[in-house]
């Protein structure tokens, strides 16, 4: 038998294989990528603290927890009760605004081919609505999300806590003399991911702080529910923002045309800001992804993995492309990565 042909099917085979225990486990690694994802921010912000204070690593990450969850906490404490209320009250408003876009299309005739098939459906504004309860319904009340939501903070702290256990072990699995390159890589993983968490904070904080000031000023009484949307959806780079602007427009438009053009302007010109400024100055710290790649993967891990897939395909991508960086370009081609 050919050594080489069977040196190639063999890493077929392995391949293949890997990647099926890797679709068979993928709500349980993701949700370990996603503690990982974490723990690097966490030590990060301890880690710069401790470097510019007397403070010890230690010290500064029980801070940054304590701090983190402060916050978290005493946001709900104050704002749970009107932030439930406000998305429910954003749930009629957008049945309301398919009705409308439902009428405004019946009129003109644009959807008489439609027409029978949401007659058999029961109705589109009806199965929005149902849509809609049921969303709300489910992320209200999943206990598998709580509990994933507790494995996360436990697997985060642990991880946080100690770093260098599991990245030690991590080195052990490969011979001595791939050590270095292997430490050189999980490194430069460790700094993107970094850079990428703080660049997506801060898109975060400017759509959702410019959002809801932009609302409330319009007068625009679900600003603060909205605020808050954009700011969860933003986390999701490049479709996480366009998702945002349906809510948004929808209900800028259920308070007039004008207010709606207004809106959707306003947000058109912030998200420019955003993706043109904010983003760009933060990636060259991390990595450049590129657009049409980073739908691709978003694309394909939400139909594999669903929402937990879309949510962490971006930073899976940069772990894919640093690591082909690093251990490809850099350290099997010899060519530097700039």
């Amino acid at each position: 038998m050919d050594s080489k042909r069977w040196i190639r099917t063999d890493t077929i085979l392995l391949t293949a294989g890997l990647l099926l225990i890797a679709y068979l486990l993928g709500d349980v690694l993701l949700l370990v990528f996603a503690a990982v994802l974490l723990a690097v921010g966490l030590d990060g912000a301890a880690r710069a603290i401790a470097t510019r204070s007397p403070v010890s690593r230690g010290w500064a990450l029980v801070g940054v927890a304590v701090g983190i969850a402060a916050i978290i906490i005493g946001a709900l404490g104050l704002t749970a009760a009107r932030l439930v209320q406000q998305f429910q009250e954003l749930r009629e408003r957008m049945v309301d605004f398919v009705e409308r876009v439902h009428a405004w299309l019946t009129e003109i005739g644009a959807i008489a081919a439609m027409e029978d098939l949401d007659d058999e459906n029961g109705g589109l504004a009806d199965a929005a609505g149902d849509i809609a309860g049921h969303v709300m319904t489910y992320g209200m009340s999943a206990v598998g999300a709580v509990t994933s939501i507790i494995i996360l903070i436990v697997l985060t702290l642990f991880l946080a806590a100690n770093p260098a256990l599991y990245r030690g072990g991590t080195l052990r699995l490969v011979p001595p003399d791939r050590r270095a390159v292997l430490e050189d890589t999980l490194a430069a993983i460790a700094h993107a991911l970094r850079w990428w968490f703080l660049g997506q904070l801060a898109s975060m904080a400017l759509l959702g702080v410019t959002v809801g000031l932009g609302l409330f000023v319009l007068g625009i009484e679900l600003w603060f529910a909205l605020a808050v949307l954009t700011a969860l959806l933003t986390f999701i780079p490049v479709l996480g923002p366009l998702i945002a602007t349906v809510p948004i427009v929808a209900v800028g438009f259920t308070e007039g045309t004008q207010t709606g053009l207004i809106v959707l302007v306003g947000y058109i010109v912030i998200q420019n800001v955003e993706g043109n400024v904010l983003v760009p100055m933060i990636q060259q710290k991390a990595v450049d992804l590129a657009p049409a790649l980073l739908i691709s993967v978003q694309v394909l891990l939400g139909l594999i993995f669903g929402l937990v897939g879309l949510i962490l395909a971006a930073p899976l991508t940069i772990v894919a492309m640093v690591a082909v960086q690093k251990l490809w370009v850099e350290h099997t081609l010899g060519e530097k990565v700039t």
